[in-house]
């Protein structure tokens, strides 16, 4: 007779102590068999002691001693229904356990509502079964002062089940609005989680919006601008160009003077001394720059209403800028400099460029390569760039280092270090698409006979940013005719052989010697 499995005799001892009396002795005999069979679960084979569970312990047995008096065992049959749970569908989890899903979100233990919150991010879509029961429930999941492991995972679940259509029809119902009006009466970590789902169930919808704008949620919203608490007004400007998805909601936010009255605190901002005058101005530097990608936004046109790249040039140009607005205002640049409909527009600012090019040829260190990343955006705005924006990266490119620019950037990246080498990399990348870009690179031996050379030495990282250059170069349609035959042919050897090639014979050479 063969002899018994361990995980049946854990399965079978736990059957035993199911049907005593929850003495603390048999308390403790559950906890220490819930956690071998947790064990056994994970060693496998999965499948013979998933089934031997179920067929013995129902889920409801499970649900049971998660009301238990002992928090390890808790967590223990926490653990194991879990991974009891993976293989179950959200259909079938709806279906047969709608009552345990609403007793464990609102189960006092965190590890608990983990538990159920999780099967949520199973729902696919719209056509999946769902109660309108739960969204009251789910929104009070959000409640607390700080983040915790349920609170991320509640916002992540309502997040989840708003970009798969469930919002409108079964979590704004009149009971999960009085749950979030309630919320929204609380914290600031609160209200912010409730405004991260609403800008998910915004997004493409209209009608989400209005629904919002209707029960008040959008004005609490934009209250919180003027809460006097920098770090609120941080949080709210870092949620406006998500919530800007569509026209409907940025033009809102636009004739309730969001924009207009951000430009007048950034201006404000220039008198303020000391840390809460340089968050701000950082935060709102930000918000202008992520303006121009939300889908709502004419982005032309709202730089030319918003005077932003004014601003930044102020701050690129002035002695007075710390180190940190310098940085932010850079990269804020590249990123408005990446949109090709900005870039069009900011071709025209001449002093900002001016003002950045000065910076770039005085910049050292970090700030260099982060000017070079700047560079990189704006030259890699698009694959396939016009010919008016691709003139306008010219210009940039003439200005730079009184145009010796890849001169001085080849020096940049032959120095060594990783991080300017693969910013460096990355700038003669985003040239390529370019005519100019092209020309300039190949008439520029320094440059192509270090793309050419091999050197394990240089990191990971570098090499695959080397191999990418070359590889953008040789796919780029007029390389054949840009490059010199002998030179085009060694770099497409270099693609054949991959980033990583290395010479078998100088290996043998080098050895021998």
């Amino acid at each position: 007779m063969q002899d018994e499995k361990d995980y049946v005799k854990t399965i079978k001892l736990i059957c035993e102590l199911l049907q005593s009396d929850p003495t603390a002795e048999v308390i403790l005999g559950l906890r220490e068999s819930f956690e071998t069979l947790s064990k056994q679960l994970r060693t496998g084979p999965f499948l013979e002691v998933f089934e031997t569970t179920l067929s013995n312990i129902p889920f409801a047995a499970l649900f049971s001693l998660l009301a238990a008096p002992d928090n390890r065992l808790i967590v223990t049959v926490a653990e194991v229904t879990g991974q009891l749970l993976k293989p179950v569908t959200w259909s079938m989890v709806h279906q047969t356990f709608e009552e345990y899903i609403i007793q464990g979100l609102d189960h006092p233990h965190p590890v608990v509502k983990c538990l159920v919150l999780n099967q949520f991010l199973k729902c696919e879509g719209s056509s999946d079964p769902f109660s309108s029961q739960y969204g009251p429930h789910l929104w009070m999941c959000l409640d607390g002062k700080s983040d915790s492991d349920s609170t991320k995972l509640a916002k992540q679940a309502l997040t989840h089940l708003c970009d798969v259509g469930m919002g409108m029809d079964y979590l704004f119902a009149e009971p999960s609005l009085k749950a979030i009006r309630k919320l929204l009466s609380g914290n600031e970590s609160q209200r912010f989680r409730i405004y991260d789902v609403m800008v998910a169930a915004v997004k493409g919808s209209d009608s989400a919006f209005e629904l919002f704008r209707q029960e008040g949620i959008i004005s609490a919203f934009l209250d919180e601008a003027s809460s006097g608490d920098v770090l609120v007004s941080m949080n709210f400007y870092e949620l406006v160009p998500a919530l800007c998805e569509t026209p409907v909601s940025y033009d809102y936010l636009d004739s309730a003077g969001v924009f207009s009255k951000a430009l007048d605190c950034l201006v404000d901002a220039k008198a303020e001394d000391g840390v809460t005058g340089s968050l701000t101005r950082v935060a709102l530097l930000k918000l202008f720059s992520r303006m121009v990608d939300a889908k709502g936004v004419d982005s032309k046109a709202f730089l030319e209403k918003y005077a932003v790249v004014r601003e930044i040039g102020d701050i690129l140009h002035s002695s007075e800028s710390n180190s940190e607005l310098i940085s932010t205002a850079v990269n804020c640049l590249g990123a408005i400099g990446n949109n090709p409909a900005a870039l069009e527009f900011l071709a025209n600012e001449k002093e900002a460029l001016k003002a950045f090019v000065s910076v770039y040829d005085t910049s050292l260190g970090h700030l260099r390569v982060e000017c070079l990343q700047a560079i990189a955006c704006i030259f890699g705005h698009s694959t396939t760039p016009s010919k008016e924006a691709s003139q306008a990266c010219y210009e940039l490119y003439m200005q730079l280092d009184d145009g010796n620019f890849l001169m001085s950037l080849t020096k940049e990246i032959m120095k060594g270090f990783e991080e300017s080498c693969v910013a460096g990399l990355a700038v003669i990348q985003k040239m390529v698409p370019h005519a100019w870009g092209l020309r300039e690179i190949s008439t520029y031996k320094n440059i192509v006979n270090f793309l050419l050379m091999r050197d394990s030495s240089r990191g990971k990282n570098a090499q695959q940013w080397q191999f990418s250059v070359i590889e953008s170069i040789v796919r780029a349609p007029n390389a054949k005719d840009t490059f010199e035959t002998d030179t085009f042919a060694r770099l497409s050897q270099y693609v054949r052989e991959g980033p990583y090639f290395v010479n078998a014979v100088a290996q043998v050479a080098l050895k021998s010697s």
